[in-house]
């Protein structure tokens, strides 16, 4: 091939690849599919992967056209393959192996593939922008998709406005609204600090100001505190590179900066007026107490997760094993199992050990300690540094030290939430366009290296077998991807037709979405509720056919397993197995010792669930076995003294053992807990008037009267009072709540013949 057309090839590769980085700075704030059942999680991953396996694909075909290795390194690479290899160890011995290494498509979690890929999108920037033009430009771009991400969210949350591709979503940045401020908090320090600079164009200033005030709008209409305190530091920052540079920078404009701090700090104490405010879905999360709590256990729980702790994206197992008892008294979230602690830093400590929690803040002392020199150099005088950080030739250094302002920020607010696919880029992109930056003044971080290869048949055949294998992988897991893609498209199909009761074509989807992904644990769970909900469909026909009802019932065991199997550490998955053998348990009967031994490995990995004892405690009831069920709603109440469901299971069985004045008093607690519910006053009425002991069924004539009272159609509590009302001899009364019990269930024939019994009775 000549070589001008070989150097055309090469320059328009170059040229795509940086494109490529452009694409993704776009594509990820803004894709979002509204198609699946997490609109977030897979679209932002995988539109940002297939950009940088297309950037890798060019990168190997520019290598092939020219026959050289040419690449940029910077002094952060071998800090990053340290610690990427580190969090490789820590996937390789996770407790959920499969979800460190590919994450899952419910919920984000850090996982080794989207580190890698972080990485490599971190080498893209390092070799293609290299130019103070493109620099800028990535910048600007990126102003410009989060102004846009900005007026997407203010058209909804203000104007209420449904746009035809983004339907009724909040924000299309993230699906917590938290982690939407935190990004636009970057978009507004960035178009604020570049407004500081002299001699910009008319037109870039009109720019930056609209970004800014469009960025700054979402902060208001959330009114979170914690932003507030973000933007604070954001404009303490700004304020401080302002005046460090107070002879390039507008001082007009560093007056206004300080007059939006003192907003701020209004906004901070009283918070942003409530009449700009506007309505956001509830964000639930865990609490940062237990958070630590359950961090600094995991960590020190053993020398392996000491060291890299249980693998990158199982805080959800961490949580089950070292979550307190206290947790068991939240009002709110006692019974919610969470996959993210607090912030990103708990999660990254507990999930990755020391030594990733370690490697990961000394890429920030790396880059601080360039980060000062450089500062210190472009402050001091002298001609000899001046030329040596490139001065003279570029005007991009209050820029850079934007980039640096803003990657500190994400650093700061690390500490306040969890990160997620649209942060993490961020986050990549600002640590590459610093280091890319300072190589830019002259720091020289990045240095140039080039292979030629020999041409000799041995080398080219080396050559050619290493292009190939590169190819292949990008071509491998892109096709694994659009595998993973449609699956999860099958799957929320699934769900859609699950809510429209359309059954058979949940299971068809279902089905669809376990053969394009097998290894996912999640489909095979959802396909064995299915298959239980087909059985209980069928069991209520006319005439059930027990031979189907059964084959469901295996069907559904049998996904529940494969799920346990793909899971093991996964206390939902085993307490939904549990549940199939619940079910099986009314054919096969040796299914409810199945059932028990799934709880009680459920109670293994999440020792301090009340629920988990309180169904063992069920099981072993409904087996006969009296004595055992007593013994765990017993426990059950040790973790959670306020359990009403252990409480009564607990009455329940001593009634069952023929010990009522037992369960009288448990039932004692039961109403002090919970004074207001029907049921509970109807059934202490119910055991206090089979006692029949002193004053017990003029008791139970007063609780069965409180429940009628806040439960006026209570039919049980209004058949209760017409039997004690006639067995005091009161048939009026009697008869007067018989009817009112005939009202309504009018087609019931033993109560048309009580009254009916009671009506002769009394003409006798």
């Amino acid at each position: 091939m000549p070589v001008a057309i070989n150097q055309k090839l090469v320059k328009f590769f170059e040229v795509l690849s940086y494109g490529l980085i452009l694409a993704n700075i776009v594509a990820v704030p803004l894709f979002i599919d509204s198609r699946l059942n997490n609109f977030y999680i897979i679209p932002k991953q995988y539109v940002f992967i297939g950009l940088i396996l297309a950037g890798l694909f060019f990168f190997a075909a520019k290598v092939v056209i020219t026959k050289k290795l040419i690449y940029r390194r910077s002094y952060l690479d071998l800090p990053l393959l340290i610690f990427l290899i580190t969090i490789l160890f820590s996937s390789l011995f996770s407790s959920n192996i499969f979800g460190s290494f590919l994450g899952r498509n419910d919920v984000f979690l850090f996982n080794f593939v989207f580190l890698l890929f972080c990485v490599l999108f971190y080498f893209f920037i390092i070799n293609f922008v290299n130019t103070p033009e493109r620099w800028r430009r990535i910048v600007d771009l990126l102003i410009g998709t989060g102004s846009l991400c900005s007026a997407l969210f203010i058209l909804k949350t203000v104007f209420n406005l449904n746009l035809p591709y983004f339907g009724y979503v909040w924000n299309v940045v993230d699906g917590l609204n938290s982690a939407f401020g935190l990004w636009m908090i970057i978009i507004f320090a960035l178009s604020a600090g570049l407004l500081m600079k002299k001699n910009i164009g008319v037109g870039r200033a009109l720019f930056y100001f609209f970004a800014m005030i469009v960025c700054f709008v979402p902060l208001v209409v959330m009114g979170f505190k914690f932003l507030w305190w973000i933007v604070l530091a954001g404009l303490i920052l700004l304020l401080l590179l302002g005046a460090s540079f107070i002879y390039e920078a507008r001082i007009g404009w560093l007056s206004v900066l300080f007059a939006v701090l003192a907003l701020t700090c209004v906004f901070i104490i009283f918070g942003s007026p409530k009449s700009l405010q506007s309505i956001l879905p509830a964000e639930v999360s865990l609490d940062i107490k237990p958070s630590w709590t359950i961090t600094k256990n995991a960590v020190f729980s053993g020398a392996k997760s000491f060291l890299i702790g249980s693998g990158p994206g199982t805080f959800a197992y961490n949580f089950s094993k070292f979550r307190t008892q206290d947790f068991n008294y939240d009002a709110v979230a006692w019974s919610l199992r969470f996959s993210q602690p607090f912030n990103t830093f708990f999660a990254l400590l507990s999930e990755v050990g020391v030594l990733g929690f370690l490697g990961f803040v000394f890429i920030l002392l790396f880059v601080l300690g360039h980060v000062l020199s450089t500062w210190f150099k472009a402050r001091g005088g002298g001609q000899g540094i001046s030329l040596s950080l490139n001065l003279s030739k570029t005007n991009i250094r209050i820029d850079i030290f934007l980039a640096v302002i803003t990657w500190l920020l994400l650093w700061f607010g690390m500490g306040f939430g969890f990160f997620s696919i649209s942060l993490w880029v961020m986050w990549w992109l600002m640590l590459g366009l610093i280091i890319a930056g300072l190589d830019i003044l002259g720091h020289q971080l990045i240095k140039s290296a080039s292979y030629t290869l020999e041409d000799t048949p041995q080398y080219n055949l080396a050559f050619s077998f290493s292009i190939i294998v590169v190819m292949a992988v990008v071509i491998l897991v892109s096709v694994l991807g659009a595998r993973f893609y449609l699956a999860d498209l099958a799957y929320a199909e699934s769900l859609k037709s699950l809510r429209e009761n359309n059954v058979s074509e949940t299971e068809s989807n279902l089905k669809k979405a376990v053969g394009l992904r097998d290894s996912y644990d999640l489909y095979h769970a959802a396909l064995a509720q299915i298959y239980l909900s087909n059985a209980s469909q069928f069991s209520q026909s006319a005439s059930p056919d027990v031979q189907k009802v059964g084959d469901f019932v295996a069907k559904a065991v049998n996904e529940a397993k494969k799920a346990t199997d793909l899971a093991p550490n996964s206390v939902g998955l085993w307490e939904n197995l549990a549940t199939m053998y619940e079910n099986a348990s009314l054919l096969v009967p040796e299914a409810g010792e199945w059932a028990v031994k799934s709880l009680n490995r459920a109670l293994e990995l999440e020792p301090t669930n009340a629920v988990l004892m309180w169904r063992l405690g069920n099981n072993y009831f409904a087996a006969k076995n009296i004595d055992k069920a007593i013994d765990y709603y017993q426990k059950a109440i040790d973790l959670k003294v306020d359990y009403i469901g252990a409480y009564v299971g607990l009455s329940s069985a001593y009634e069952a053992n023929k010990e009522t004045a037992k369960a009288v008093d448990i039932y004692k607690n039961v109403v002090r807990y919970d004074p207001n519910n029907p049921d509970v006053l109807f059934n202490y009425g119910r055991l206090l008037f089979n006692r029949n002991s002193d004053a017990d069924r003029s008791d139970a004539e007063q609780f069965w009267l409180e429940a009628v009272k806040l439960q006026p159609e209570f039919s049980n509590a209004l058949y209760s009072l017409g039997l004690f009302y006639e067995s005091k001899g009161d048939r009026v009364k009697a008869l007067q709540y018989y009817y009112k019990v005939k009202d309504l269930n009018p087609g019931n024939q033993d109560i048309t013949a009580k009254i009916k019994a009671l009506v002769a009775g009394a003409s006798r």
